[in-house]
């Protein structure tokens, strides 16, 4: 039995729990509308804010020097997918360099909470 097993499926399912909370609130607070601008903040919060609710369960994979490397990889990897899915998947709206900046910055952050971990 390896405890890292255990950590990981709690990750999972706090996570899980963060979306349906998430999800209500985006359902409560998304303006359905035409105007660009409203349009892009609202998808540049629900990209990053998913960012972070995966971001915080692939901590539970960290521990060591290893883990904490290969986070960091995931963690790059994990922007360059959510560019590439928005790109693909709203090809008309503009998020310019601010998306990549986002999600880069919260992947700094989360790369700094698994190096903090890693320290103890």
């Amino acid at each position: 039995f390896d405890p890292r097993f255990e950590a990981w499926d709690a990750a999972t399912a706090a996570a899980k729990r963060s979306l349906l909370v998430f999800d209500a609130r985006v359902e409560e607070t998304a303006q359905i509308t035409l105007d660009p601008a409203t349009y892009r903040a609202q998808l540049l919060d629900l990209a990053v804010g998913r960012f972070d609710v995966w971001a915080r369960r692939g901590l539970a994979a960290v521990s060591g020097d290893d883990g904490l490397q290969d986070y960091t990889q995931w963690l790059t990897g994990y922007v360059a997918n959510w560019l590439g899915y928005v790109a693909e998947t709203c090809p008309r709206v503009e998020v310019g360099t601010e998306l990549e900046t986002r999600l880069t910055s919260r992947a700094e952050h989360w790369s700094g909470r698994a190096r903090a971990q890693v320290a103890g």
